[in-house]
């Protein structure tokens, strides 16, 4: 190319890139998405309201016992989701995804389960 060409012609309905598509999601997704959040609201908030959201403040055996229930329950849930999901899809990765905040809140439960044990003493 000379240095004194013309610069070339863009024409507006010329892309350098092909459109964006979003993928549109497919009711059993939204379903597995669904059901996901009533497991973290169930593993979660129950607990937490339950409990109180201060972790200094004692609780008794009791209400320890059936918040961490609540909590292995909702990441059950949660899990279950992730298998449907995965069935749904065929991709680990959004499995992956579903389970590890799953296994996540089950650890936040033993450890909220833990402190509020050891204040009650």
């Amino acid at each position: 190319m000379s240095a004194h060409s013309a610069p070339p012609v863009h024409n507006e309905e010329q892309r350098a890139l092909a459109p964006i598509r979003w993928s549109k999601p497919s009711s059993g997704t939204v379903v597995a998405l669904g059901v996901w959040v009533v497991g973290l609201a169930v593993g979660a908030l129950v607990p937490m309201v339950l409990l109180g959201f201060d972790p200094y403040q004692a609780a008794s055996g009791g209400r320890v016992a059936f918040g961490m229930a609540c909590t292995v329950l909702g990441a059950l849930i949660m899990v279950f989701s992730a298998y449907l999901l995965y069935r749904k899809s065929g991709s680990i990765g959004a499995a992956i995804l579903a389970f590890v905040p799953s296994f996540v809140l089950v650890v936040l439960g033993v450890l909220m389960a833990t402190t509020k044990l050891l204040y009650a003493a």
